[in-house]
């Protein structure tokens, strides 16, 4: 296993390199690099699990009653029928828990998507009944709402059975999945309690401080059940493509991680690559930022940064499992959010102009394409590439909740109030947002 220490080293001189300028790592001959793959992320879909408006409209089907007659199927088909709009190459959701109804809800899903010419990347994570019930770690003691387990006291062979029953049904149904991501932001402790709390890390002020033992202690968790996923999907879906859980990344901390899979010890002892059981990194980026610069500057160090430290990263591609120009202000506690400007009917909500006259205040729909162009386009086309194939959208439609929101032109046109609204379809008559769905389109 490499030592955290070298690893840090790695990527605090990737990060001190990017920050010198908000292009530095970019300002090389540009190359011509093929489109990266668009997606678009909304997730429980295949479970009876669903939103209810100002997060989705407030119209038939999102507003009716979750028990009606035929809901929840309308539901689900409007849902599918309007992601569709945005032809996004890929649809990401995971399975659900060991229910009789979960594997005929994920085969739907499946088909649903696969019907609309979307490929399918399903996440494979860990459900209660995976464990011995005195493993759990209750809402009290953890400070996790729904409370939570380490990894590394998975019962395997009660996961293996469940998903077993998922894939024998998709077999049956003959159905398949294009792409699996192992684990769901494993990096933090309300997933999987091998990690330190959050609060340790608030201690630390999100710099980097986990020590060889954390990192060993994740790893020794993970890479079984990262090998017992990989073997069940090659068993049943051998052409599929496997990736590694997608990375909250708060400050690179999760690139560690990664990195300690690439020799860690295995069950005869000797040390073992487990990175060479997947065909790429799931990564997820919100950078909380009030300015496009500072958006830029921000996305730009941390996928340079993870870039820089995992392993054979020109062969295995960075998947963005989860993109959002505005979603980080929630997690981040930032008080902040896209502003009106103007007044009346021509109030437009923008983020902040820079300090140093780089970019102008921009819309939603401006950001992400400064995000395409400055971001992904140029770390793609620079002399020294960083490999990024995959870029999925969160989500489709997701508010927040929070009043921080409820001064802007978006949430006062339409009377919402308590929630910030950052998904593509509009909460009042469930259309497509024009200006966010044609910027999130021309990803293409």
């Amino acid at each position: 296993m490499s030592s955290l220490s070298s690893a840090a080293l790695v990527f605090l001189a990737a990060t001190l390199l990017t920050s010198s300028s908000a292009t530095a790592a970019t300002d090389q001959p540009a190359k011509p690099a093929p489109a990266a793959e668009f997606g678009m992320d909304r997730s429980n879909m295949s479970t009876e699990w669903t939103l209810s408006p100002p997060s989705e409209p407030d119209i038939y089907p999102f507003n009716g009653s979750y028990n009606g007659a035929g809901v929840f199927e309308a539901r689900r088909v409007a849902v599918f029928d309007g992601i569709a709009r945005l032809h996004p190459q890929w649809f990401r959701d995971g399975f659900g828990p060991d229910t009789p109804q979960g594997p005929p809800l994920f085969v739907d899903m499946v088909r649903q998507v696969h019907a609309r010419g979307m490929k399918m990347l399903a996440v494979v994570g860990h459900t209660a009944s995976d464990f011995d019930p005195k493993d759990f770690i209750d809402p009290v003691q953890s400070g996790c709402q729904w409370g939570t387990y380490p990894l590394s006291k998975i019962n395997l062979a009660k996961f293996q059975s469940r998903v077993r029953r998922y894939f024998d049904a998709l077999k049956i149904a003959g159905l398949s999945v294009d792409a699996f991501e192992i684990g769901n932001e494993l990096d933090l402790y309300c997933n999987d309690a091998d990690m330190p709390k959050t609060s340790d890390f608030a201690a630390h002020h999100w710099q980097w401080f986990l020590s060889s033992a954390q990192v060993h202690a994740f790893a020794a968790g993970y890479a079984p059940f990262l090998e017992t996923s990989a073997g069940l999907i090659r068993e049943y879906f051998p052409s599929a493509k496997i990736i590694t859980f997608g990375m909250s990344n708060p400050t690179g901390n999760s690139a560690a991680l990664i990195q300690a899979l690439a020799a860690f010890p295995g069950k005869d002892g000797k040390d073992f690559d487990y990175t060479s059981l997947v065909d790429g990194y799931g990564t997820h980026i919100y950078a909380a930022a009030d300015t496009t610069l500072d958006f830029v500057t921000r996305t730009t160090n941390e996928l340079t940064g993870q870039s820089a430290m995992l392993p054979h990263g020109d062969r295995k591609p960075l998947w963005i499992t989860e993109w959002s120009e505005s979603a980080a202000a929630f997690w981040s506690s930032k008080t902040w959010y896209y502003q009106p400007t103007g007044a009346g009917r021509s109030a437009v909500d923008r983020n902040k102009a820079d300090a140093q006259g780089k970019f102008p205040a921009m819309t939603r729909a401006e950001v992400i394409r400064t995000f395409q162009e400055q971001v992904l386009g140029r770390l793609r086309s620079q002399a020294h590439p960083v490999n990024i194939g995959y870029l999925f959208y969160y989500s489709y439609d997701s508010a927040g909740k929070s009043g921080m929101c409820d001064a802007t032109a978006f949430n006062t046109s339409r009377g919402i109030k308590g929630v910030c609204f950052n998904g593509v379809i509009d909460p009042v008559n469930g259309e497509l947002l024009p200006d966010v769905a044609g910027a999130l389109m021309s990803l293409r």
